[in-house]
């Protein structure tokens, strides 16, 4: 018995082992990236990256280039799970799939077997629950489509998660403007909130200030709003939703830094520049 506990002691020694990014530093906080619509990166001093909610050719910004360590998928919908097509260069790496090619090299017995499911080279989180993505936890909440219990639209799910030392919350595209009593006891200590803004298949101005005043973040990031650049569904301009608020900052870039230190104590509103420019304007 000892004999054998020695040698699977040693062959366990020998089993490749995942390595997980420590932790990023809160001093050094969290990089903000909007790629336009609902999808942004996140990107901790440890070099993590989450990509969440990439979007298809069709909603017509430029595609993201990068590659993630975890990618969010909220809602299979094509403007939230979408992917590049062959005009741009590919956003994620394609599955590797193991083929009879690869078992007869490795001079593997038995008959060829059929491919097995694609192994993506990161994390996919798109379900509810308690998952690990790059060894950090995030907590899907599952939330309505529609101001109908999601019969008009179906469901969507909130991701939350700390990264960085910050706490962030990010809501999909939530239609409903008041939140049960489960997805509020979630939604707490909220540092940094993504809501959707631009009515029509999400909240609207009115239904996004009512979510922030329940969920009480220190900042809100509008996202899922018109823009010259949406053509493929016509959603209210983000000027509605700025109006119904008096603490506004419109960014230099598409990119911004948080640092839970430097976080303000009252709600703010941050609103990043359109993609791939240095413009206060706002979209």
């Amino acid at each position: 018995m000892k004999r054998a506990a020695l040698v699977l002691a040693a062959l366990a020694g020998c089993a490749p082992r995942v390595f997980v990014k420590p932790p990023g530093d809160p001093a050094a906080g969290v990089e903000i990236r909007w790629w336009g619509h609902s999808c942004f990166t996140f990107t901790d001093s440890a070099g993590r990256t989450f990509l969440v909610d990439p979007f298809d050719d069709s909603v017509d910004y430029p595609a993201p280039r990068v590659r993630p360590d975890a990618l969010l998928i909220t809602h299979p919908h094509f403007d939230h799970a979408g992917f590049p097509g062959a005009a741009t260069e590919p956003l994620l790496k394609p599955p590797v799939r193991e083929s009879d090619a690869e078992r007869a090299s490795e001079n593997r017995a038995g008959p060829p077997r059929r491919p097995g499911p694609p192994r993506w080279p990161y994390a996919i989180v798109r379900s509810t629950g308690v998952h690990t993505a790059a060894g950090v936890e995030v907590i899907g909440v599952s939330a309505d489509h529609d101001d109908q219990g999601g019969r008009r639209h179906g469901t969507t799910a909130m991701y939350l998660w700390d990264m960085g030392g910050v706490r962030f919350a990010f809501l999909g595209d939530i239609g409903q403007r008041l939140l049960r009593p489960d997805q509020l006891a979630a939604l707490t200590a909220i540092d940094v909130l993504f809501v959707p803004v631009g009515g029509k298949t999400t909240v609207d101005a009115a239904g996004a200030r009512a979510l922030i005043e329940a969920i009480r973040p220190r900042v809100a990031v509008p996202m899922h709003y018109g823009t010259a650049r949406v053509r493929f569904y016509e959603f209210e301009p983000i000027a509605a939703f700025l109006k119904e608020f008096s603490r506004v900052r419109l960014l230099d870039a598409d990119t911004v830094r948080f640092r839970r230190a430097d976080l303000p104590s009252e709600t703010t509103v941050f609103v990043p520049a359109p993609p791939g420019t240095m413009s206060k304007e706002a979209p």
